[in-house]
This record gives C-alpha cells, sequence and structure tokens, in this order.
C-alpha cells in the first residue's frame, strides 16, 4: 500500500512539473539524472540514470505531462507510465522506450519529492527490428469505444512468446484466456500471437509488441468514449375524450298496446256521441212533425 502511495504522490508531482512547476521542483531536486542516449528515435529505448540519491533504497521514475513512451526496470520490458528501481550506493536505472515523437520529461523522485529530472528527445522514424526474420506486425482496429473488446494479432516469427504492454497503465487490459493485464506474455502459434484487448479512457492508445528486449512494434488505437444512451422515458400515449354514450332507446313494445287502447277508446267515444246526437236528432223531428189542422 505504501508503494502504491508513492507511485501516485510521483505522477502527481510529475503532472504537476509539466504544467510549470518543474523549475522549483528541480531547484529543490538532489539527484543528477541522464538520458544515454537522449534522442533516440520511435521504438527505441533510452537508459535513464539518477545518482546522488543518498541513502535512498528505492527511486522513483516518472513520466510528466504527454507520456510518449514507457518505463520499465529492465530492457524490453512491457513498462508502464511509473515505476520503482532499486537504488545502490545512491544511483538507481529504469529504461524508456519511446512511442511517439517528440520532447519528454522523465522524472524521478522518493516517493513524495521530485529529486531531479531529464528529457529525451523522439524523432518520428522507427528502426527497423533486428530480433527476428520477418517484420513484426500488429494487427487491430485503429477506432474502438471505450469498453469495447477487440482481437490484437501480432505477426511474428522465430519466437516463442512475446509481450504486449501499453504506453500507460490506465489505457486498458489484455487477456489470453489465462492472464490479463495492462502487459501480458502469450504464446506465439504458428507465428501469430492473439490477445484480446479492452479499452478503458477516451484518447490514443499506444500498443507495443516486446520480446522481452526489444520493442518489435507498435499501433496506435483512438479510442472514444462510450456514448451515453438517455434511459428511454415512456410516452404516456394522449386518451381519447369520452365520448358521450347515447341513452339507451326506449323499447317500442309495450307502447305499443295503450297506443291501440287509446285509439280505441276514442273510437268508442265518437260512436257514443254519434249514438246521443242521432237519437236525440230523432226525437226533435218527431216532436216537430205536421200539426193536424
Amino acid at each position: 500500500m505504501r508503494r502504491i502511495t508513492q507511485l501516485v504522490t510521483l505522477v502527481a508531482l510529475t503532472t504537476l512539473l509539466a504544467v510549470g512547476g518543474g523549475t522549483a521542483a528541480s531547484a529543490r531536486g538532489t539527484a543528477s539524472v541522464t538520458a544515454s542516449p537522449s534522442t533516440v528515435a520511435v521504438d527505441e529505448t533510452t537508459t535513464i540514470t539518477a545518482t546522488g540519491l543518498g541513502g535512498l533504497e528505492d527511486a522513483f521514475f516518472g513520466l510528466a505531462g504527454s507520456p510518449g513512451g514507457l518505463l520499465s526496470t529492465q530492457s524490453g520490458g512491457a513498462g508502464s507510465t511509473d515505476v520503482s528501481s532499486p537504488a545502490n550506493d545512491g544511483q538507481a536505472t529504469a529504461y524508456f522506450r519511446a512511442t511517439q515523437a517528440g520532447t519528454f520529461t522523465v522524472a524521478v523522485g522518493d516517493g513524495e519529492t521530485v529529486l531531479g529530472t531529464v528529457s529525451v528527445t523522439v524523432s518520428g522514424s522507427a528502426p527497423q527490428p533486428t530480433a527476428t526474420s520477418q517484420t513484426p506486425i500488429i494487427e487491430v482496429d485503429s477506432s474502438l469505444v471505450v469498453g469495447q473488446k477487440t482481437q490484437v494479432e501480432a505477426k511474428v516469427s522465430g519466437l516463442e512468446t512475446v509481450g504486449f504492454g501499453l504506453d500507460s497503465t490506465d489505457g486498458g487490459s489484455f487477456s489470453d484466456g489465462s492472464s490479463s493485464g495492462p502487459s501480458i506474455t502469450t504464446a506465439v502459434t504458428d507465428g501469430t500471437a492473439t490477445v484480446e484487448f479492452t479499452p478503458a479512457r477516451a484518447g490514443s492508445v499506444t500498443i507495443a509488441l516486446s520480446d522481452g528486449e526489444t520493442v518489435l512494434a507498435s499501433a496506435v488505437v483512438q479510442v472514444a468514449a462510450a456514448p451515453v444512451t438517455p434511459s428511454a422515458t415512456p410516452t404516456p400515449s394522449a386518451t381519447p375524450s369520452a365520448s358521450p354514450t347515447p341513452a339507451p332507446v326506449a323499447d317500442s313494445a309495450p307502447v305499443l298496446p295503450w297506443i291501440l287502447l287509446v285509439v280505441a277508446i276514442l273510437v268508442i267515444a265518437g260512436l257514443i256521441v254519434w249514438l246521443v246526437v242521432s237519437r236525440r236528432r230523432g226525437s226533435g223531428a218527431r216532436r216537430s212533425g205536421p200539426t193536424a189542422d
């Protein structure tokens, strides 16, 4: 746990150094840091040596700002952006393997304070590998998304195993079914080594292929942030306005008898009136008949 804390502290210090704190840190430093050679090409390695470390047991090497390469404690190691190297008689050594062109800063500290820095200039041309008879190549998708698993194939010859590494430990992880991590060693079968790579952050990520001593090939992958999928909000369906329910039509069957009854009553009443009027007319005619002289 103490070692992890020291590494995190050193990376934070080197980041401050990259954005303007380098002068003050160097002024407080007591170590002399050199790079041999100070100028390399992409995929070449330079030796970083720190002297004047006093009684330090371990020296911490870190990359400030844009990494531009990988650090390791042995030449050709898979590497990381920060490593711890044992100090003997006040001297410690690390190896910087360049992965892109530019000028990059390597800082050395005790885990709390930056004791010294050195700059390494990297040219854009890469040397031809000599470890194998066939030029190794890395086949991988050049555009990925964070969390998207993809297959990485390395075409090599004359090797039984090869190592895969990244330019930063937070760039992602490799897996070959038996081991996983930001750097792994896997077997070569019929001239091909295959691993699965899962990017963990957006940005440019460099995948390096090594034979354990020399970087054989590298590939730069551009990783995009995973798209944010909004949670689906159900759209309430429009509730149709309630249509007025028509009043039920009364059944006409029970009304018919009443109509017939009323008609019958009217007919009977009419007959009665007619009979009464007729009888009255008959009686009046008899009374008004001719009188005998």
